[in-house]
């Protein structure tokens, strides 16, 4: 997972994170009087899991590492991003994640070492380095309920499916609507001809073929990526496309005890 890609693909103009997106979108240049804007760095952003991420998290929460960097500051916003996107909070500090500040020595120092202090583990005020490392390697991470769980065969089957054969966590949002298209149809097509199942055993009337057939030619458009249909995914907001995604992800469950039974 390149973390930088991931910002740049599916931060939005509206977004509080898009405040950061000049540093983030501008890491690996420079500046030089004679020539400009130069990129003349190679920062790479790249993460195997959340499990990693949280790992660099913390290494931009060290306290040598207090000092502006814009390699730590992009490590730093671009973590927290991943972690806002996949519906993580930290325990000790539950808004960061949602609103982290400006500046990052702002958490980094100045709230991490006030929360050393309220917990009466300062010396006189003064807040050792190594009580700042033992208390940033303890800082807590989890993963807000979600209302679709997938089963180990559905997630299977998205990175059979995907091109790149990341997992659904993995993907960005667009990402996840053309995956699911793909899935339904790959799921029913059977012979060049779609079964038709009775949704109605368990999905009571909310789910029919109809509905089915109009939710995979709404989300045509992210299964492509020509100008216009680039054009039509900004007429859908956040909270719609996460929508779409856990309304996806319900017919595929449905598909998949309906198919397995």
């Amino acid at each position: 997972m390149d973390l930088r890609q991931f910002y740049l693909d599916n931060v939005k103009p509206d977004e509080y994170y898009y405040r950061f997106y000049d540093l983030i979108s501008n890491v690996n240049m420079t500046y030089n009087i004679f020539g400009g804007e130069q990129e003349t760095e190679h920062f790479d952003f790249q993460v195997f899991d959340m499990e990693e991420a949280i790992a660099y998290f913390k290494k931009s929460c060290q306290p040598e590492n207090d000092s502006s960097n814009k390699e730590y500051d992009s490590w730093f916003y671009l973590t927290l991003f991943y972690m806002f996107k996949l519906g993580y909070v930290i325990e000790e500090f539950p808004t960061l994640v949602e609103r982290p500040p400006k500046e990052r020595t702002d958490f980094t120092y100045s709230e991490i070492r006030n929360r050393i202090i309220e917990m009466g583990q300062d010396e006189n005020g003064t807040v050792r380095y190594a009580t700042r490392r033992v208390f940033i390697s303890k800082m807590t991470f989890v993963q807000k309920d979600t209302a679709i769980i997938l089963d180990e065969t559905i997630e299977m089957k998205f990175r059979e499916i995907s091109n790149r054969h990341a997992s659904f966590e993995k993907m960005s949002t667009d990402e996840k609507l053309a995956e699911i298209a793909n899935l339904i149809e790959n799921m029913l097509k059977k012979n060049d001809k779609f079964l038709a199942l009775d949704y109605s055993t368990i999905c009571f009337d909310f789910i029919d073929d109809n509905t089915i057939k109009r939710f995979r030619k709404q989300l045509h458009i992210f299964r492509h990526s020509s100008e216009e249909a680039l054009l039509q995914r900004k007429n859908y907001s956040n909270e719609q496309k996460s929508f779409m995604v856990d309304y996806g992800l319900t017919i595929i469950k449905a598909i998949h005890t309906l198919t397995t039974q």
